[in-house]
């Protein structure tokens, strides 16, 4: 845990994600990663530089088939933690009104709007996404192998339409320790029933990536430095700032960022 904490303030120190008197929701899938993720900005309030208030909340995907939200509810109770539950029908419009062929991109834009509405409604100034290095690596081979650019996920975006900040904190965090930490502390896990899940371009991604190690003796850790260098390309630090921090041209719209994460879960 030790190490997940320390990566969280290196993204945080590096990228100024976290502000005194923030109020964050962290976005809760019941994966492994939002569960982490919510474990680790808790504890991390206790040292951080900067005070800030957290609260959970969780897109449920099909009210008529809902999401077992009870082991969390009670996690959160545990740790005095608000927890909200977002009942939708997205299901359902992606895959039986929609019937998308690549439903991903539709899927995420939905409960993005979903939790971008809660957070208006409930006085929360950013939304804390669980993605973590493995992500970023991913979407950025996604972007270069299908989209013919070099793009990947942000630490920070600004949502204009939204008026909220998105953050992801947990960006230079391995997923392999993520998944170790879990099952170290036993944290109550909910497997995606997503119709999609594990048939995506993600996947293939993450078995790419991990082809480059018969080449490469930490292609990962190779790669996350190439992007975190790699500002002449705006990937990071001078595309993701509110308007007053940054000049016009760097104002990211809601519709540029659905092409970048367009198979992101």
């Amino acid at each position: 845990m030790k190490h997940i904490l320390g990566c969280i303030r290196k993204c945080d120190e590096e990228f100024n994600l976290i502000k005194d008197g923030d109020n964050i929701a962290v976005g809760i899938s019941g994966g492994k990663d939002s569960i982490m993720l919510l474990n680790a900005l808790r504890l991390y309030r206790y040292f951080a530089k900067s005070k800030f208030n957290i609260k959970a909340v969780t897109v449920d995907l099909d009210q008529d088939n809902p999401f077992n939200a009870e082991p969390i509810r009670k996690l959160c109770e545990k740790w005095e933690i608000e927890y909200h539950v977002i009942h939708t029908q997205i299901t359902k419009i992606v895959f039986e009104g929609r019937k998308e062929k690549n439903p991903c991109s539709l899927c995420s834009t939905m409960r993005r709007g979903a939790i971008h509405k809660w957070c208006k409604e409930n006085n929360c100034n950013k939304i804390a996404l669980g993605h973590h290095r493995d992500d970023a690596l991913q979407t950025f081979m996604m972007s270069l192998l299908f989209e013919g650019r070099i793009s990947t996920l942000s630490p920070i975006t600004w949502m204009d339409r939204a008026d909220i900040e998105q953050i992801r904190p947990m960006l230079f965090v391995p997923e392999k320790e993520i998944l170790s930490e879990v099952r170290k502390l036993n944290l109550p896990v909910t497997k995606s029933k997503c119709p999609a899940n594990g048939l995506t371009n993600r996947d293939n991604m993450r078995e790419l990536i991990k082809s480059f190690q018969k080449v490469s003796t930490d292609p990962e850790k190779n790669m996350l430095l190439a992007l975190r260098k790699t500002h002449n390309y705006n990937l990071w630090k001078n595309n993701s700032r509110r308007p007053d921090d940054m000049t016009p041209w760097h104002i990211i719209e809601d519709s540029d960022f659905e092409k970048v994460v367009k198979d992101d879960q």
